[in-house]
């Protein structure tokens, strides 16, 4: 499995669970960036290009909507596959979370070997990764 090259932007902040979604991705050589907030998302999100993000609903600045906002009204960005990994596990948590156009939502806690199977599927649909 090479991830080389893939960029994938994690928006968790709870450090232990951005430290151990980043390690699970690393081992295949997946280039990974990092924010805890809002703010530091749409930073990275305006000088860095990503193939895949990974985003917590709940940050201390907000509500992860705001970024899918972001995402959408893009040319540029609303292409990315976006997976939420979030502790909101209600049935209409999920189907929310789908319905603001969410390629995938897990639920808090995840398996590491799920979360990486589910992000390996998004980028062969996006057409950035390769066996």
């Amino acid at each position: 499995m090479d991830h080389t090259g893939r960029r994938i932007l994690i928006v968790e902040d709870e450090p232990i669970v951005a430290k151990l979604v980043a390690k699970i991705l690393e081992a295949h050589n997946a280039r990974i960036s990092t924010s805890g907030t809002i703010k530091g998302t749409e930073a990275l999100l305006d000088k860095e290009t990503f193939d895949i993000i990974l985003l917590d609903r709940i940050l201390p600045d907000g509500d992860g909507v705001q970024i899918f906002r972001k995402l959408k009204s893009s040319p540029a960005l609303r292409l990315i596959p976006v997976l939420i990994l979030s502790g909101k596990d209600r049935l209409a948590d999920q189907a929310d979370g789908l319905d603001l156009g969410a390629d995938d939502y897990m639920t808090k806690p995840f398996s590491l070997l799920e979360l990486k199977a589910r992000v390996e599927a998004l980028l062969r649909r996006a057409g950035t990764f390769q066996r």
